[in-house]
């Protein structure tokens, strides 16, 4: 599937909005209640079985992990036996990690919905399902399902997921549509367009399609593979080892930085959320061009 065989946004009961990047200042007036569950499985290797294991996430394959609240109210990250406190109105986003084997699934929920991004490897969905179930979702509570890349540890449970979650819009960067499975059709995204109103940006290098997904509003940045989590709850750079072309990942994980998240899940490795963005800003600062 290319550009031009991909459904439109507005074939999508609105969910896929095409337009220019918004700032978190104008999403603060112009996001309306939306919900994201983002499920992102951390891959870097074509097989699950070669992908790392130091700096993955903790946690066995059916285990649950960290959780928080982000965004204007927030009370900050729940422990992580429990989901975080709900939030009144549509500002708050929270969100769920779930581990499954190397690989790391979120859920992030707003105004009682949920969008999935990536799938984890295969058998990850109970995984998936105990984060939803934590956070009060369903299955039939998720309206998207975003997959950063096409390795096999974050779509190797996508036949399981499309099937769970069955009135799903499924999205990937176009580069990657082709070595995706297809459970059914798979909507290509790219930099400049909206999934639930979280902003997809272009990260490619680990693979030609590879994207990542921001929440202006929050300050939530799903990266994927784009950059990896370190055990101390730090910022690392794509692994050179895994990714395609190590140079243009690099390169894009540049304005990830021009962001300042303040919270970024990661593939592989925990969540930082104690303000990542001037580490993020000091990692990326030798490969701007």
């Amino acid at each position: 599937m290319d550009r031009t065989t991909a459904p439109h946004a507005d074939g999508l009961a609105g969910r896929h909005r095409r337009g220019g990047a918004l700032s978190r200042r104008a999403l603060l007036f112009d996001l309306g209640a939306a919900v994201a569950v983002i499920a992102l499985g951390g891959c870097t290797a074509d097989d699950a079985s070669t992908a790392p294991t130091s700096g993955g996430p903790s946690g066995g394959p059916s285990g649950a992990g960290t959780s928080g609240t982000s965004g204007a109210g927030a009370s900050g990250p729940a422990s992580p036996s429990t989901s975080s406190d709900g939030l009144a109105g549509s500002v708050g986003l929270q969100w769920r990690r779930a581990v499954g084997g190397v690989a790391s699934a979120y859920v992030l929920v707003r105004a009682g919905e949920a969008t999935v991004v990536d799938t984890g490897q295969s058998g990850s969905a109970p995984a998936i399902e105990l984060a939803l179930a934590e956070l009060g979702m369903t299955w039939t509570d998720v309206a998207n399902v975003v997959l950063t890349h096409r390795h096999p540890d974050h779509v190797g449970s996508l036949d399981a997921v499309a099937e769970l979650a069955g009135d799903a819009v499924l999205f990937a960067g176009y580069g990657d549509l082709e070595a995706m499975p297809q459970p059914r059709d798979i909507v290509g995204v790219g930099s400049g367009d909206t999934v639930m109103d979280m902003e997809v940006i272009d990260t490619p290098g680990h693979t030609p399609g590879h994207i990542s997904v921001f929440d202006a509003l929050s300050g939530v940045l799903v990266a994927g593979d784009a950059l990896n989590g370190t055990e101390q709850g730090g910022v690392a750079g794509p692994n050179e080892a895994f990714s395609a072309d190590i140079d243009l990942a690099r390169t894009s994980a540049v304005p990830l930085a021009d962001l300042r998240p303040d919270v970024i899940l990661f593939g592989h490795g925990p969540p930082a959320e104690d303000g990542p963005a001037d580490e993020l800003a000091a990692l990326v600062e030798p490969w701007a061009t």
